[in-house]
């Protein structure tokens, strides 16, 4: 695969839909604010250009970086696909300034008109590294349609470049036709069972080991990957999932390889103390450090 992309260049985008909520709890239209006013607790830790990683024990250099925050996507409300385009251009545009996109979602089903961005800005092929409790492979039922939360991996997959799919955290049960999914898309998958049995570093091994031949690295984090303990204001909770520090920990050794990001799930109607809106800002804000300030 393409080597790290070390990156000084952000751009914020809100996405504030949940249309494609259609079988899960809507209200994740409100998480790009809960969010954003999470992640002001982290930037007011930034003095002089630096900030204090505690946990490697280092002075991360921010200096260079620049986030930009370009407000939320236009949504047209019930027109899903004039919605989708709207980010689609959005997202384009951060990319083709040379930024890298972080979108907070919205349901799960915005982070197909951004993959398709990233997937149409840049040569190459492109592989999905997706933290999720589920495997978001329907393709399109009458109750959900061909563009909900559940469908947008799948529809990803449709697009003519993308060569691989590494799902982390998935779990539970799910429909036999997604057995063969699986199988047939050749999607790698890795358990929270995986996870703890390896240990986190061996996991960013196994991933960077599945995205060798592609070019470009899109980077989705559904907020259900967390176990609900941790994480109850998500769309559809699924026991057993991970730890936010494993979470954590997986993500800053992957964020210098990618070249976008986006977090979603979050529904602030189901997170009354704000943790899960935090725990997703820390994500941000993990993100942008560690893209501009990677440990090896």
């Amino acid at each position: 695969m393409a080597g790290k992309k070390i990156g000084y260049r952000f751009a914020l985008i809100g996405f504030p839909w949940d249309m494609g909520a259609s079988l899960g709890r809507p209200g994740a239209r409100y998480a790009p604010k809960s969010v954003r006013d999470a992640l002001k607790w982290f930037f007011n830790r930034v003095k002089d250009g630096k900030v204090f990683d505690v946990e490697t024990g280092r002075l991360a250099d921010l200096t260079r970086v620049v986030v930009e925050d370009v407000g939320d996507v236009e949504v047209f409300a019930h027109d899903t696909l004039k919605t989708f385009d709207a980010a689609y251009r959005v997202v384009k545009n951060v990319i083709d300034r040379g930024f890298k996109p972080i979108v907070i979602g919205g349901d799960h089903s915005v982070t197909y008109p951004c993959v398709k961005a990233l997937h149409d800005s840049a040569a190459g092929k492109l592989g999905i590294v997706q933290f999720d409790a589920h495997l978001d492979l329907v393709d399109e039922t009458p109750h959900q349609g061909r563009y909900s939360h559940s469908s947008e991996i799948r529809r990803a997959l449709e697009l003519e470049r993308v060569e691989k799919v590494v799902q982390i955290g998935v779990r539970g049960y799910n429909y036999p036709f997604h057995y063969h999914d699986v199988k047939n898309f050749n999607i790698v998958q890795l358990t929270p069972g995986d996870i703890h049995r390896l240990g986190t570093s061996s996991a960013v091994e196994t991933v960077l080991r599945e995205l060798e031949g592609v070019s470009h690295v899109y980077i989705t984090v559904d907020i259900d990957v967390l176990d609900p303990a941790f994480a109850p204001g998500c769309g559809a909770n699924e026991p057993g999932g991970l730890t936010p520090w494993e979470l954590m920990e997986i993500l800053k050794r992957l964020a210098p390889y990618a070249d976008a990001f986006d977090v979603v799930e979050v529904n602030p109607l189901f997170d009354p103390n704000g943790v899960t809106a935090s725990i997703a800002a820390k994500l941000v804000f993990d993100f942008i450090v560690y893209s501009s300030n990677p440990l090896d």
